[in-house]
């Protein structure tokens, strides 16, 4: 049997079989068989090893997904890197999924603000001016209120303009995004508002405050400057203005800032400041007094008594110590609130599909069918270029025996 066998394996032939009575053309076939079968089983093992370290990627596609799935997929890191949720509309108004709801400070709802007209009547004296010191704070405590209401009146439009401007604005993105990249990105948006907000605000005042202290424009309560009367020898009355002056030295005619403590009588107001422009000592000034109900009552009996009611400012609210100034620079808000509800961005976005990818390794059965399939093909080629290449491999081989043997000869006869 096992001489059977090597025969049979020595003698087997797939190519050229009816010229067997030729033994050249029978070696050069058996030759060929051999070369084809070794090809066939090499080729096969390298599709085998390959198939099987190769990583297969399979795509999934998952119609109209809805948010738990796409969050559930999202925190998945196995599916996170691939996974591509087109959104149906891609430009998506911001107020559709973020409300803004800014907090004013006490003061802008309080009884000085909002009871403005009664506050101001309490404090209106027609002779105030006539009566008493430039720098008594009899003088400017009208203007400052009124300043303090125009100022929570301002701040509320400034911030209602800036907010339908910017939830009219969209929110612009081609595919879904997760709950953590979409709060991070409107954070950053709601950054850029309010600082836009605030600069937009205070440059305003300050535009204002600049033009009046540039043009030297006179106070209503003759705060900074004062006119004198000159009579000469003629029928005319000559007038010449003076500046004022604050704080010892400080004059009105080079620092339109200049300032003092505020007092009715010898009385401080706490936090209150008197200067060149009831504006710009309000700006420098706290709200201290307006915490202190005996301050208040103290500002409400400076012509007569009155049973009005006015509450003062919380503490627990906020601080007494707070320059104006500061709350200008906040636009008057002690909090902005934002809340950002990814539902209903996820609504607005409304994903069609999702698809991701899952990579994994061949088993020994899809690499097996794999090398069936090409088996076809590759025995085909093998056929069609290894006869040939044994060939011409044996003529070469058979060419060059043919030359080496003359020379040989020759080389003998020679010695």
């Amino acid at each position: 049997m096992w001489r059977w066998f090597k025969s049979k394996a020595l003698e087997f032939n797939i190519f050229d079989s009816e010229a067997i009575w030729d033994d050249d053309r029978r070696l050069t076939a058996i030759v060929a068989t051999r070369v084809y079968v070794f090809l066939l089983i090499f080729a096969s093992t390298i599709v085998v090893i390959y198939t099987l370290v190769d990583t297969q990627i399979q795509k999934i596609t998952i119609r109209n997904p809805s948010q738990t799935i796409f969050e559930e997929l999202q925190s998945n890191p196995q599916y996170r890197s691939t996974l591509e949720c087109p959104c149906q509309y891609v430009s998506i108004p911001l107020g559709a999924f973020i409300s803004i709801s800014p907090k004013f400070h006490q003061l802008c709802s309080s009884d000085f603000v909002v009871s403005n007209s009664t506050w101001i009547t309490l404090m209106y004296s027609r002779s105030a001016g006539l009566k008493f010191a430039y720098d008594d704070f009899r003088i400017f405590v009208v203007p400052i209120f009124k300043y303090l209401t125009s100022l929570c009146i301002f701040s509320n439009e400034t911030l209602t303009d800036a907010l339908n401007i910017f939830i009219s604005n969209t929110f612009v993105n081609d595919r879904a995004q997760s709950r953590d990249t979409i709060e991070t990105q409107v954070n950053d948006y709601l950054v850029q508002f309010r600082s836009s907000t605030l600069r937009t605000f205070v440059r305003t005042l300050d535009f204002v405050r600049y033009t009046t202290q540039g043009n030297g424009i006179v106070s209503s309560a003759m705060s900074n400057w004062h006119f004198l009367s000159l009579n000469t020898s003629t029928s005319w009355t000559s007038l010449w203005s003076e500046p004022r002056s604050y704080g010892g030295n400080c004059s009105c005619e080079t620092n339109a800032t200049c300032n003092s403590p505020a007092y009715i009588d010898g009385w401080l107001v706490p936090g209150f400041l008197v200067g060149c422009y009831p504006h710009e000592a309000l700006l420098q000034s706290t709200l201290e007094c307006l915490y202190d109900i005996m301050c208040i009552n103290q500002l409400k009996s400076m012509y007569y008594s009155s049973n009005v009611t006015i509450r003062p400012l919380d503490y627990n609210i906020s601080s007494p110590n707070v320059s104006v100034q500061s709350l200008v620079n906040e636009l008057m808000l002690d909090q902005w609130e934002s809340t950002v509800t990814y539902e209903q961005y996820y609504a607005k976005c409304a994903p069609l599909l999702c698809t991701y990818s899952i990579s994994h390794r061949a088993n020994i059965v899809y690499s097996i069918s794999t090398v069936f399939a090409l088996h076809g093909g590759l025995s085909v080629v093998l056929k069609f270029l290894v006869p040939i290449t044994v060939k011409i491999g044996r003529y070469l081989i058979r060419y060059r025996e043919q030359r080496v043997q003359p020379m040989t000869t020759a080389f003998a006869a020679r010695q």
